[in-house]
């Protein structure tokens, strides 16, 4: 990310001592008027004429003092570029990566750096390479909730989104939950009612709309569609769309801000209704120590139809970066109004083949 600025400076400085001195030089036709003047000069004095007053002899150091003067004028000029080494272009352009697809994958040393959609709720608006196929997980996730007196606890367990990149700006992605559990208990129920099972399956499409291999504002889109594949009264049965758009932009000292607002058509539970629900978390992350990494994420989301209260979470996480394609993390976000969950932890990690 650092350009090598040392050495482009002095070369700048040189060029520009050049470019400036023969700025403020006599130009090339004053020279050359000069210099046949004096070959007339020359010449007449060969041939029996008078020759010019000796004055004229003087022409050449009033040349080079004035030389003297402008070099010294110069000095400051440059002292300046070399203290603060104006800064170069860049070395390395960003290559040309638009004919890489997924039945042409991008080489490695093209590749853009590894990046994930989790652990946050916020979605990355990066998308993977080209050709590229990559995995990232819960490995186990315990949600903890108490309202109006009943008691929920949700386990779930390999909740994987499976990545495969198709071109340089595009990536599709399949996103099963493998075994759901919830556990439902209270002064009301005689005994706990527990369901498990398959969960949901959410197909999503994410296409990169700025930044994908450089700059400080990164903007994607991401479309999605729920398929109720659940089995074991684990979730219902409708068909949920929807779409997003996160945003990245780098700050200062190292911190990155990260923020996505998405809208989702979800069903109306005990109605034959659907609702619309926004989304609008947003958060920072900064490398902590070494390869460890920590983000602060405030997540809120408010629907239509009836008994639908805005919820409102903190969020919070560590990340691990094992390897440059390997990294580890564990969460927890808590619950900030009644309507959402009280508590969760997870854990997980990504990897990219």
């Amino acid at each position: 990310m650092r350009a090598r600025v040392a050495a482009f400076s002095v070369d700048w400085v040189a060029q520009a001592s050049r470019a400036v001195a023969m700025a403020y030089s006599p130009s090339r036709t004053f020279l050359k008027t000069r210099i046949l003047a004096r070959v007339k000069i020359v010449s007449k004095a060969c041939c029996g004429a008078t020759p010019q007053p000796a004055r004229e002899t003087h022409a050449l150091p009033r040349i080079t003092l004035r030389a003297l003067v402008i070099a010294f004028l110069m000095c400051p000029c440059l002292a300046f570029a070399v203290e603060h080494e104006i800064p170069a272009p860049s070395a390395t352009p960003t290559p040309d990566k638009s004919q890489y697809t997924l039945f042409n994958p991008t080489p490695i040393d093209l590749r853009r750096p590894y990046n994930t959609d989790r652990p946050s709720k916020t979605d990355s608006p990066y998308t993977i390479d080209a050709g590229v196929f990559q995995i990232e997980s819960d490995v186990a996730s315990w949600t903890l909730n108490y309202e109006n007196g009943v008691r929920t606890r949700t386990w779930i367990a390999g909740n994987t989104n499976f990545k495969l990149g198709l071109t340089n700006w595009m990536d599709l992605q399949v996103f099963p939950q493998f075994y759901v559990n919830t556990r439902t208990s209270g002064h009301t129920f005689g005994k706990p009612v527990e369901h498990d099972g398959f969960g949901d399956t959410t197909v999503r499409l994410k296409i990169n709309l700025l930044g994908n291999d450089g700059g400080k504002l990164v903007i994607g889109f991401v479309s999605s569609l729920k398929i109720p594949t659940n089995t074991g009264h684990t979730g219902n049965h409708v068909w949920e769309p929807g779409f997003a758009i996160p945003v990245n932009y780098s700050l200062p000292w190292g911190f990155t801000f990260f923020g996505q607002t998405r809208i989702d058509i979800l069903d109306q539970p005990r109605s034959n209704d659907m609702r619309v629900q926004w989304q609008n978390p947003v958060g920072v992350s900064r490398a902590i120590v070494g390869n460890l990494s920590g983000y602060v994420e405030f997540y809120d989301a408010v629907s239509t139809g009836r008994h639908q209260p805005w919820i409102g979470t903190l969020d919070t996480g560590l990340i691990y970066q094992v390897t440059p394609n390997f990294s580890v993390d564990v969460n927890s976000f808590f619950g900030l109004t009644d309507s959402a969950p009280d508590y969760n932890v997870f854990t997980g990690f990504g990897y990219r083949f």
